[in-house]
């Protein structure tokens, strides 16, 4: 019985005085945590803004006499030239008005040349001679008025380029200024986006930047900045900002949606932390547990710009120091730790 009880005694000794393996009694043991490299390294302050793909130039072909439409040459999509007859109206009853106007022209030329004649050998007046120049020359005109407006019933596209809309079919009646079709003209694409005025001012005419287009999620082309609107939008605060595409991809189309990628400012030597390292104290003010000698330290950070998930940190840290991304919950301050391998930086 007293053999049995002293060897019990001994264990439970043994059990005391070797507590955690490697560790001296009372000692905290070290927190596993990950941690992230700090780097210095050039980024790109950005923000994406939305727009729709319009022509360059939007043409309105309308008719400048009234008539029944009785051909349209042209459907959506179709590409004209300029002076290419589109639209043609009824021209019968024109045609009848000039064949008339030509027969007066033709009696006030006889009239004129027998007033001439006339007035040569003294048998007519100054004044009567006078009378037939004048009648003569009011029937011209009305031949040339009416070849103008029956070439009217012969539509012309004013410039080349591609037919968005035919508004007209044939049986329609036209009425003069009204628009028969629609034209895309013009090279390239144009992007009309909003901006802030907060961040306008830091975009210049000729800036570049990336067009994404939802429709075709693998595509990205480059435009420029072609313009900037002089006024903001009273209630929006914003200001339009008109990007050009001058290489257009096949697919892309007027009207599908686009997003353009307008870099703001460009930081060549930049440190970057992942935002959820960022932890706020008692008063809000930011810092960061960076590790020092093995052991968990709170580091006040001012953070400058935010960046798609990370932060640019403007002072508190350096290039080259250990930032914990895991484990932050359990840490205290002077706390030991034990980290894998670092990442390699916040954004590399």
């Amino acid at each position: 019985m007293s053999r049995t009880l002293g060897l019990f005694l001994a264990a439970v000794a043994a059990v005391g005085c070797g507590g955690a393996a490697g560790t001296e009694p009372g000692a905290a043991a070290p927190v596993a945590i990950s941690t992230v490299a700090v780097r210095r390294q050039p980024v790109e302050r950005t923000i994406t803004v939305v727009g729709t793909f319009e022509p360059v130039a939007k043409v309105a072909v309308a008719a400048q006499e009234e008539g029944v439409v009785t051909a349209v040459r042209v459907r959506e999509g179709d590409r004209v030239r300029g002076g290419e007859v589109v639209v043609e109206l009824d021209d019968r009853e024109l045609l009848a008005e000039l064949a008339e106007a030509r027969a007066n022209l033709e009696e006030a030329d006889a009239a004129l040349h027998r007033a001439q004649r006339l007035h040569e050998t003294g048998l007519a007046s100054a004044q009567e001679l006078d009378a037939a120049v004048a009648r003569q020359r009011v029937s011209a005109a009305r031949v040339e008025a009416l070849g103008t407006r029956l070439s009217f019933t012969r539509i012309e596209a004013p410039v080349a380029g591609v037919v968005t809309a035919r508004l007209v079919e044939v049986g329609d009646l036209a009425s003069p200024r009204g628009p028969l079709l629609e034209l895309a003209s013009g090279q390239g694409l144009l992007l009309r986006v909003p901006v802030s005025e907060l961040d306008v001012v830091r975009l210049q005419t000729g800036d570049a930047a990336r067009v994404s287009i939802d429709a075709l999620p693998e595509l990205e082309v480059v435009g420029r900045i072609e313009r900037i609107y002089p006024a903001a939008d009273a209630a929006s605060r914003q200001v339009t900002v008109e990007l050009k595409v001058e290489d257009v991809p096949a697919g892309v189309r007027y009207g599908f949606l686009a997003r353009a990628h307008l870099v703001l400012e460009r930081l060549p030597d930049a440190l970057l932390v992942p935002e959820a390292v960022l932890q706020r104290g008692a008063e809000g003010e930011p810092f960061v547990w960076v590790v020092v000698e093995g052991a968990a330290r709170m580091r006040a950070v001012t953070v400058g710009h935010r960046l798609e998930g990370e932060a640019v940190v403007t002072s508190g840290l350096a290039d080259g120091e250990l930032v914990v991304s895991e484990g932050i919950a359990r840490l205290k301050e002077g706390a030991p730790v034990t980290a894998a391998a670092p990442s390699p930086g916040a954004a590399s």
